[in-house]
């Protein structure tokens, strides 16, 4: 009998149960392979901190004195079972981790890239200049655009990165809008248009490059910031 563990889908419980690989995936290999690397990695401290426990309760009887050194034998040894162990499989610990972790950050990382906020190209009047990355604990990246042609009186198109629901809109001040939109992939896009919005609305559902506004002649940076 299979008994349910909280927080873990029983799916997972019951593929783990039957020795069974784990088929899920994120749609990403690199991050599949990450993925299996990090579960195999605690499964093994795991058992190691098991091994340590199950040491502890065998009391030396007293008529042989074990030396620090096969004490540390002894260690090295239980260590090399462990890693052996894990890569056969283990207790199956792995795969319930493995799927903890597709199921919570797999859907969640985008397969294909941007179509904005700003088009780049060679026409374009802006270029992506740097990456800046403040503190944040839901891992934000900021992303700084640049107007190359600072004498260009043309407004630049502002569009969604990736289609999703437009969670905010806040009028800070005169043509000046923060938008907030939470994306089907399971990121989020803040930034502050400066210039003129088209008429959107809270709840609204946008699809991926459809148009946002525009970002006035006289802005100079634009910044983009992405998070989880």
């Amino acid at each position: 009998m299979i008994k349910k563990m909280d927080g873990f889908p029983l799916q997972a419980q019951v593929k783990a149960a039957q020795n069974s690989p784990i088929e899920s995936t994120s749609g990403n290999p690199e991050l599949d392979k990450k993925f299996k690397e990090v579960s195999r990695m605690y499964e093994k401290q795991f058992l190691r901190e098991m091994m340590k426990a199950m040491r502890s309760t065998v009391t030396e009887s007293g008529l042989i004195k074990v030396s620090q050194g096969e004490k540390i034998f002894r260690e090295k040894l239980d260590d090399e079972y462990v890693e052996k162990w894990g890569d056969k499989g283990g207790i199956g610990l792995s795969d319930l981790i493995y799927e903890q972790l597709v199921f919570h950050y797999g859907s969640r990382m985008p397969v294909n890239k941007p179509k904005g906020p700003l088009h780049l190209d060679e026409k374009s009047n802006f270029t992506l200049k740097r990456g800046i990355s403040p503190k944040s604990s839901e891992g934000a990246q900021t992303l700084e655009f640049t107007r190359k042609n600072e004498a260009s009186v043309q407004p630049e198109k502002v569009v969604a990165p990736w289609g999703g629901l437009l969670k905010k809109k806040l009028d800070l001040g005169p043509q000046q809008t923060f938008l907030e939109m939470w994306h089907d992939n399971g990121l989020k896009s803040r930034f502050v248009l400066n210039g003129s919005t088209e008429a959107l609305k809270v709840g609204q559902n946008l699809q991926e490059g459809e148009g946002l506004g525009y970002l006035s002649p006289e802005t100079k940076n634009f910044f983009w910031n992405v998070s989880m």
